[in-house]
């Protein structure tokens, strides 16, 4: 296998499509031809080899790294399936989108829909992300079905509308309508919340570390009877960003059920 490096050689003044970019793909073309790789970009297009600058070496997996702040490049990651993708650097909107395997690292800040549709693998943002960050696209009847997401700062409005399934986990502040629409999977949030958090909320768990300033009135206290339920989960946060890998299955949470509006029997475990 090898280890592709892209380092950024010029910015093209239009937003590009990266998702041919993939580790598996790359890892057997030789330097010129992975610099003849078109990448779309709207109406227009442009060669690999015209933005970055390319190196390789043998690695015992298929692995690409970005180097360079290209928040003009969307749909890094898109699809992805296996191996390991890093960007040093942000990026633009769909980052990880569709994924289904493999690892995506981003060590910066991401736009809108990352993690939109995935279901597999692990996308890591060091930085902030977007609005509807592991939710759905226009039209679409399901955000996020599988893998884990974790933000290390702010995130946008709309997290995970629509998530079914899958691991969300924010380290900072979340927007307006967080876990909208929410069928199932679990949501973590350590900062402060928007208006509206958990609106037509059907299923699935959204876990706070900070108590909110207010509770929906469509929520209801009902927090007896989950104690393993809350072992089960501590231990698989364990290895998770903190405040989520400190938590203490001997400290149970309040818990909340609602959206009561829609009928739904989500859970709202807040700590402390």
């Amino acid at each position: 296998m090898s280890a592709i490096t892209l380092r950024l050689k010029q910015t093209p003044g239009f937003r590009v499509d990266a998702s041919p970019l993939l580790p598996a793909k790359l890892a057997p073309l030789p330097v010129a031809e992975i610099a003849r790789i078109v990448l779309p970009a709207g109406n227009e297009s442009c060669l690999t080899g015209e933005l970055f600058e390319i190196s390789r070496a043998d690695s015992e997996t298929a692995a690409l790294a970005i180097d360079g702040d290209v928040r003009w490049l969307d749909r890094l990651g898109a699809h992805l399936g296996e191996g390991n993708l890093t960007l040093h650097g942000s990026c633009g909107d769909y980052a990880g989108y569709r994924m289904a395997g493999g690892e995506l690292r981003i060590e910066g800040d991401a736009g809108a829909f990352s993690g939109c549709g995935m279901s597999g693998g692990r996308l890591t943002i060091t930085g902030n992300s977007g609005d509807f960050a592991a939710g759905t696209l226009p039209g679409d009847m399901e955000g996020m079905t599988g893998g884990t997401l974790t933000i290390h700062g702010n995130v946008g409005a709309r997290l995970g509308d629509r998530m079914r399934r899958g691991l969300v986990l924010v380290g900072g502040d979340a927007g307006e309508c967080a876990a909208s629409r929410l069928v199932a999977g679990t949501l973590g949030i350590a900062g402060r919340l928007g208006a509206h958090y958990g609106y037509g909320m059907r299923r699935g768990t959204l876990l706070l570390t900070q108590a909110p300033d207010r509770l929906p009135p469509t929520f209801t206290e009902g927090g007896f009877g989950f104690d393993v339920f809350w072992s089960l989960l501590v231990r698989s946060l364990a290895n998770e960003i903190a405040p989520f890998s400190t938590l203490r299955a001997t400290s149970l949470p309040r818990r909340y059920a609602g959206d009561l509006a829609v009928d739904g029997r989500g859970e709202l475990l807040i700590v402390g």
